[in-house]
Parts: structure tokens; C-alpha cells; sequence
């Protein structure tokens, strides 16, 4: 994992992590790296309201898209997932279950994998 990507993703966890306790906010003098090696990192975030501990294990993918899908339609569909998610998100501080992300690594290494099947329809 490159500095960008970590940078990002603390960014990200900032603006939109709560404590799952009290809904207080977080600030990276309460981000912990615990754990941190190739594109997986384990996180310990402690509530500086509460005092509870969260664990968050995290992956970033790098998905090199061609020109060939960076067309307008392409484009407006990751627009619309994109928001969508942050809605989610930032409304139910939803948790993303660990089957869900099994099953996403399953599906991301099959071998007729196409990038497209990771957007979903909002409509």
C-alpha cells in the first residue's frame, strides 16, 4: 500500500466514522495502526468520549481502468454508487459483514470478472 492510499483511507474514516457507543466523532490523534502490510490494514479506534474500542480491518483495491471504461455512462454509474454509498454510509453508519467482503473477494478473483459488475443500479 502506497502513502496516498493510507493517507486516503484515514481521511476517509475521519469524516465518516462514529462511535458505534455514544456517535461522537473521531479525530486521528484516536486512530491507531495496529496492523498494516501490503493492501490490508487493522485499525483500533478509541472513543476519546466513551473510552469503547473499535476494530476495523480494511483493504484497498486497485483497479487499473482502461480508457475503454471510462465512458460517460461508466462514469455517471460510479457517480451514482459512489454517492449512494456515502449516503449510506453517513445515514446508518452501516457495518459491512465479513461475508460480504469473503464473497467480494471471491467475485474479484474469478476469471470472467468484469469492472462494471461493481456498480449496481440506483434507479
Amino acid at each position: 500500500m502506497n502513502f496516498q492510499s493510507l493517507k486516503w483511507m484515514i481521511e476517509s474514516i475521519i469524516v465518516s466514522y462514529k462511535c458505534p457507543e455514544c456517535s461522537s466523532e473521531v479525530n486521528e490523534t484516536n486512530i491507531d495502526i495496529i496492523w498494516a502490510a501490503w493492501s490490508t490494514i487493522n485499525i483500533d479506534i478509541e472513543c476519546f468520549n466513551c473510552g469503547k474500542h473499535s476494530m476495523i480491518k480494511t483493504e484497498i483495491l486497485s483497479l487499473e481502468l482502461s480508457n475503454k471504461w471510462l465512458n460517460q455512462e461508466n462514469i455517471e454509474k460510479i457517480k451514482k454508487s459512489l454517492i449512494a454509498l456515502n449516503a449510506n454510509l453517513i445515514s446508518k453508519q452501516s457495518i459491512i459483514k465479513d461475508d460480504i467482503i469473503v464473497n467480494l473477494n471471491k467475485d474479484l478473483k474469478k476469471e470472467q470478472f468484469n469492472v462494471t459488475d461493481l456498480f449496481w443500479d440506483n434507479n
